[in-house]
């Protein structure tokens, strides 16, 4: 948690960041740009005693500089007051880091060169987000940012990393000037120099620790046989404890990370072709060493994550003979080696192999989806997803329907919206219900909801995806914002 001189550092850069932005420069080419905003939010979970999931109030403000006709720069901040406070000694109630934490957070900072020796070249370096695809918030062909998977209600959020890119759009075209069959040609080449693991929600930690997901989640005969030796080591009297630790790729250049995509407009018709060779942003259980004291056993469980390649296309246009309706597809192919997994439990537990988890191969995730405006006030939007984002190998990827729809009442003073996910493979799913009021202009309250078909009745089967232990708790949400 941040100290004292951590916390008074984090303020000082974010009203220095505001006072920037409105102070004047006496480089009359140079043009800042500046907004923000703040936001309060307020989560309970639907289990007894209605507790607290979440606690939050965060500011944030996002500058572009543009400083002369071939540089620019871009930065954002944001701070955020947690409800994690967590005074465990005396000496705790005289810390306010510990009884007021807060983190800081930030989803660009970058300097830019435009048009470095060709007009429509581009570099820009330091911290970005990259997000490639054509599909809404579920991108398989986008693995250049790792995930932000901390809060469920942010679907598609990714954390920004450190990268190079070097972009080249020329002013390229064919055919008819106002309707070209050709144009809006694109390349873009990014290194990313050290690999950065996604954010996992609290809950991720149950599928290694939390003994009803065990058995759904072996995927393999050696890991079934080890849980099976485990349930007849309980009826024994015997315990089990895991401990989950991660192993991150060594931060060299073998390692570093590369991305390319090069896209155009083609008949009326975005598309896009990219490739990515990296590490996977989510880990995998490598090896199981298990330590044994009489009955008891503790097992450390490392985690390690996945070489890839990924191939990618995506496709978007929009039919206005049906009124604008858009269409959209993104297919990303994964390659892998063999990925192995070895597990070490000691003669008297009995299991002592290695045993390939994946063979050496290819998977396909893929999205497919279309949104149209019935009304000026009703819109749908609706997607097919092969393979979520936290499924890994050819014989783990299942099938969903992720649908919604928004209605504006009001002059677009109120905001209806209703999405789901469902599993297609188990039926279970997800519910996001959102209610949102812009009575005046730059501020908005939402009143909304996220449950999981598992809390819906009265027991939940831990063997389904939405359902399981890992998805944590259904919670309902408060959240008001002011922009500016």
């Amino acid at each position: 948690m941040a100290n004292p001189l951590q916390r008074h550092t984090a303020l000082a850069a974010l009203v220095a960041a505001c006072c920037l932005a409105v102070a004047p420069r006496a480089d009359a080419e140079a043009r800042l740009r500046w907004r923000g905003s703040i936001l309060g939010d307020i989560r309970f979970e639907t289990t007894d005693g209605v507790p607290f999931e979440r606690l939050e109030t965060s500011g944030e403000v996002r500058l572009t500089a543009r400083l002369s006709k071939h540089v620019a720069a871009g930065g954002h901040a944001r701070l955020m007051y947690l409800h994690t406070q967590d005074p465990k000694t005396f000496d705790d109630l005289t810390s306010r880091s510990k009884l007021d934490p807060f983190r800081i957070e930030s989803d660009a900072l970058f300097v830019e060169f435009i048009d470095i020796g060709l007009e429509g070249l581009d570099l820009r370096v330091g911290r970005q987000q990259i997000i490639w695809g054509s599909a809404d918030r579920f991108h398989p062909t986008s693995n250049l940012n790792p995930l932000d998977l901390e809060d469920p209600i942010g679907f598609g959020q990714v954390i920004a990393n450190e990268m190079v890119s070097l972009r080249f759009r020329p002013d390229w075209s064919a055919g008819d000037g106002d309707v070209p069959w050709f144009d809006e040609f694109s390349l873009e080449l990014v290194f990313v120099p050290f690999f950065k693991p996604a954010e996992l929600p609290s809950s991720a930690r149950a599928a290694f620790t939390e003994r009803p997901e065990f058995r759904p989640r072996a995927n393999t005969p050696l890991l079934n046989r080890l849980v099976d030796q485990q349930e007849t080591l309980i009826a024994a009297g015997w315990t089990f404890e895991n401990i989950p630790s991660t192993e991150l790729p060594e931060r060299n250049l073998r390692n570093s990370m590369f991305g390319g995509r090069m896209g155009f407009r083609l008949l009326g018709a975005d598309l896009g072709f990219s490739y990515f060779r990296g590490f996977d942003d989510l880990p995998r259980a490598e090896r199981i060493f298990s330590t044994v004291v009489v009955t008891d056993v503790t097992s450390d469980i490392q985690l390690r994550y996945p070489r890839v390649q990924v191939f990618g296309f995506d496709f978007a246009t929009s039919l206005e003979f049906l009124g604008g309706m858009g269409l959209w597809a993104e297919v990303g192919i994964t390659q892998h080696d063999d990925l192995f997994r070895a597990i070490l439990t000691g003669p008297v537990v009995g299991v002592n192999e290695a045993e390939i988890e994946y063979p050496k191969g290819i998977f396909t995730k893929a999205v497919v989806g279309l949104d149209y405006s019935l009304t000026p006030w009703w819109y749908i939007n609706v997607q097919y997803l092969r393979g979520f984002p936290d499924e890994f190998g050819s014989d783990m990827i299942e099938d969903y329907i992720v649908a919604g729809m928004d209605f504006k009442l009001g002059t677009d003073t109120w905001l209806i919206r209703l999405f789901n996910i469902v599993n297609v493979d188990d039926g279970s799913f997800v519910l996001f219900p959102q209610l949102t009021a812009t009575p005046w202009t730059g501020g908005e309250i939402t009143l909304g909801a996220l449950l999981y078909s598992g809390d819906l009745k009265k027991e939940r089967d831990v063997s389904k995806k939405f359902e399981s232990l890992v998805v944590g708790s259904s919670t309902v949400f408060l959240r008001a914002k002011a922009s500016f």
